[in-house]
């Protein structure tokens, strides 16, 4: 009797272990020949140990090192490409850029981005709407007179100098400079600007953050376990997601609302307006019409999103870097006075002659990318590329960090040096290699706007504040955190105001 209990237990040992012998079997991915080099896989998760970091852009540095500007992991069963370098990333997103220029289409991404704008469409719908929103940000300014940009810009600057001005003692920016970054987007695509208080509008921005947190997790579980979408439950998130996206569509219907209410459709003055007015442009020549209240509503949400995030990182990480290099400080705040002086605030006309200024903006965004691995590109057939096969379907991922780190490029890459941007007769000077927004089909529509913004905001905070360190907490981190953008870590900073703060003729400019 023992001897057959001993025997029925050793035989149901036995098959649950070739079971879970299967299981691996099954579950472990095999690079198909041609494809990629990359780390070896371990069962179910693939190469995700391999990034597991604090810092996971030093990994795909290590990755480089390792297997070069071409190689391949595996998040669970499903593989990526990571694309290095600049010849690399020039000749997939340029010279092939018709094969690269795709986003992915695997199924969490239809579950997730099932009303997508510009940023996860594909096809004609991403066509037509990038070549909108290319026409409504960049020729904007010249349409309707770059003056006009100037002083939307100018006009929130000076809610957002005022509100810095009322605070005593350290003090964390950041959150002010996102509601302000936002304002200035919301302006340009509603016509409206939103009091800081706004609930509705601070609730928007914040669940921003909140649903791309949300996502990461979503996609890292999803590719781990494709199962989890059939089973009981919200393990995935998607109902909370739902809920999460709630707050920006009540912001949308409260702003599209008082937009109907003011919107005249001979002459219009944002980009929402725009939109209405190609509706019924192509409501009336019968035109297959991929604008609708949908793509609308996706399509502004995304340009106040991923329009205001970026830019406002920007911003955070430009102050960060002044407050860290108080001599330079003081040569941007020399300059800024011999240049513009105390009597008006900055103007974009001033760019050229406060090339420092823009050399500085240049070398933050270089040495601290905000979107190192870009937005997910993706193939959807079999591609040859560099000597490997990249199946259909494949996410690729442009590392746009190995490119602005490369010391090919950079000399000590990981010094903070404005003056590699200006050459010898001290003019600013950009390289090819600089692609902070990009390069080929799908860079940042957003570029020249973003660019503005930075220069009128850095130019007025050193204009009218000085920057130092408090005394009583340790200096700030360079080590940002990678989430929807790379961020700088939370930072307190005293702003002490100078002269022009008091000088009577900024009532007339907004301060």
């Amino acid at each position: 009797m023992e001897f057959n209990l001993l025997k029925a237990c050793s035989n149901t040992y036995g098959l649950l272990l070739l079971l879970f012998i299967l299981c691996l079997t099954f579950c472990y991915p095999r690079r198909r020949k041609g494809i990629p080099p990359g780390p070896l896989l371990v069962p179910v998760l693939g190469n995700l140990l391999s990034l597991a970091s604090r810092d996971p852009m030093s990994r795909f540095a290590a990755l480089r090192r390792k297997y070069g500007d071409v190689y391949g992991i595996y998040i669970g069963r499903e593989l990526t490409v990571v694309l290095n370098g600049y010849d690399v990333i020039h000749d997939a997103l340029v010279k092939h850029g018709k094969l690269f220029s795709v986003r992915p289409r695997s199924k969490f991404h239809q579950i997730m981005f099932k009303d997508p704008g510009i940023v996860f469409a594909n096809g004609p719908m991403w066509k037509e709407h990038r070549q909108f929103a290319q026409r409504a940000l960049n020729e904007f300014g010249y349409e309707w007179s770059e003056r006009t940009i100037e002083e939307r810009i100018n006009e929130e600057i000076g809610y957002f100098l005022r509100t810095v001005g009322s605070h005593d003692g350290p003090y964390d920016v950041g959150g002010l400079v996102n509601l302000s970054v936002a304002n200035v987007v919301a302006g340009i695509m509603f016509g409206k600007r939103c009091e800081y208080d706004d609930v509705k509008f601070k609730e928007c921005l914040h669940s921003v953050g909140e649903a791309a947190r949300l996502l990461t997790r979503s996609g890292l579980l999803m590719s781990l376990f494709p199962w989890l979408f059939h089973a009981p439950g919200d393990l995935l998130g998607i109902d909370k997601l739902a809920k999460i996206r709630e707050k920006p569509r009540a912001f949308l219907n409260h702003v599209f609302y008082w937009h109907d209410l003011h919107f005249n459709r001979e002459e219009t003055r944002d980009v929402l307006g725009l939109y209405k007015q190609e509706i019924i442009r192509k409501l009336r020549k019968n035109d297959e019409c991929k604008f609708n209240n949908v793509t609308m509503r996706a399509l502004m949400g995304e340009l106040l999103s991923a329009g205001s995030e970026t830019t406002a990182t920007c911003i955070i990480w430009t102050i960060l870097y002044l407050v860290l290099n108080q001599e330079l400080q003081e040569k941007l705040r020399s300059d800024i006075d011999r240049v513009v002086g105390c009597k008006r605030p900055p103007f974009l006309s001033d760019r050229k002659q406060l090339p420092l200024v823009e050399a500085t903006i240049l070398e933050c965004l270089r040495i601290s990318p905000v979107a190192p691995l870009s937005v997910p590109h993706a193939v959807h057939e079999d591609v040859s590329f560099r000597g490997h096969v990249i199946p259909a379907e494949t996410t690729v991922l442009v590392n746009i960090h190995s490119v602005m780190k490369d010391p090919s490029t950079w000399s000590e890459p990981d010094v903070f040096k404005p003056e590699r941007f200006l050459n010898n007769d001290g003019d600013l000077e950009i390289p090819n290699e600089f692609i902070a927004f990009s390069i080929g089909r799908r860079s940042c529509p957003g570029e020249s706007l973003a660019r503005m913004e930075l220069f009128l905001y850095v130019t007025s905070l050193l204009q009218r504040f000085t920057l130092a360190l408090p005394t009583s907490q340790p200096p700030p981190t360079t080590e940002g955190v990678l989430g929807m953008t790379f961020s700088p870590k939370p930072f307190q900073i005293i702003f002490t105001p100078r002269d022009c703060m008091s000088n009577p003729d900024w009532e007339n400019v907004g301060i």
